[in-house]
């Protein structure tokens, strides 16, 4: 992210395309100057430094907004959102078809809680890049959190068919049809995602939830038990992988799904225990108590 921000300043530097007719203003030459040195001092964790010399380069030609996006990028790289985003909306004010602008603000603004706004701004990076995944999946997460699922469907496939390579699109996708008991969709999405990413657990972890709905317990359990080989602390697939060999005890009554019922949800009790929500500590208990009879 930070190398990004440095790249715009530093090629603006070299071909200096902000100017008309390739010839600049003193004002101007002087804010490049300025902003470059900022972007040095950012690189290297001088943070009062590179925000002394973009306040300077912004008060010598204030119509350069690079020198207001990359202010931005150092007070986000502070968690100053407030400031962040004060510069950020002047960078966005100034290029509005400019989709990292728009997408660093719909950042600062979801790290503010500013959600409308928020949605807003993600809305204007893919306006202004139909290709910019990222806002798209944001975008899509904005929509599953104020509950508008067709808008969420929509901008999480639009996510996908700009990067079939970024799994997180798709996580968030099957999650959504699992929300509403879309069972068949979620599985179809999730093979996707692992198809996409084989190496990714919560790819494997969301296709074993949707195949353990689809009471397909066999295949379901072995998609938990990669998702665990790949990240031994995705301690939600150590909860799922528990219930779903206790889902398939219950159906089957086979002593080595009880087995192994017990074994993953002990795991997840003793492991994942301290990090997990109360509620599920609480049904893998109460389930390892209905295990633990004859």
């Amino acid at each position: 992210m930070n190398k990004r921000a440095l790249g715009v300043v530093l090629a603006i530097a070299c071909v200096v395309p902000a100017c008309e007719g390739f010839t600049c203003s003193q004002e101007r030459i002087k804010a490049i100057e300025l902003a470059n040195r900022g972007a040095e001092e950012f690189r290297n964790n001088l943070y009062d430094s590179a925000e002394k010399d973009l306040k300077q380069a912004i008060q010598t030609d204030p119509s350069y907004e690079i020198a207001y996006y990359n202010l931005g990028k150092v007070f986000e790289k502070q968690r100053k959102w407030d400031k962040a985003i004060e510069n950020f909306e002047q960078a966005a004010q100034h290029k509005p078809d400019n989709a990292n602008y728009q997408y660093d603000l719909g950042m600062a603004y979801s790290e503010s809680k500013r959600t409308e706004d928020a949605e807003k701004a993600f809305k204007a990076a893919t306006a202004a890049d139909g290709k910019l995944f990222k806002a798209w999946w944001r975008l899509g997460k904005i929509y599953m959190l104020l509950d508008r699922p067709k808008e969420a469907d929509d901008a999480l496939r639009h996510a996908i068919e700009a990067n079939t390579r970024f799994s997180k699109s798709y996580v968030a996708l099957g999650y959504l049809y699992l929300d509403y008991d879309f069972n068949k969709e979620a599985a179809q999405v999730f093979q996707g995602c692992v198809t996409a990413k084989d190496d990714d657990g919560e790819c494997h972890n969301g296709y074993g939830l949707a195949l353990k709905n689809l009471k397909q317990y066999e295949q379901a359990t072995s998609e938990f038990k990669k998702a665990i080989d790949l990240d031994p602390e995705l301690y939600d697939a150590l909860y799922n992988c528990g219930m779903a060999y206790s889902d398939w005890f219950d159906e089957a009554h086979g002593n080595d799904q009880k087995d192994k019922a017990r074994e993953y949800l002990q795991k997840f009790v003793t492991n994942g225990g301290k990090q997990a929500d109360g509620n599920y500590v609480k049904a893998a208990n109460d389930k390892l108590y209905a295990l633990s009879g004859p």
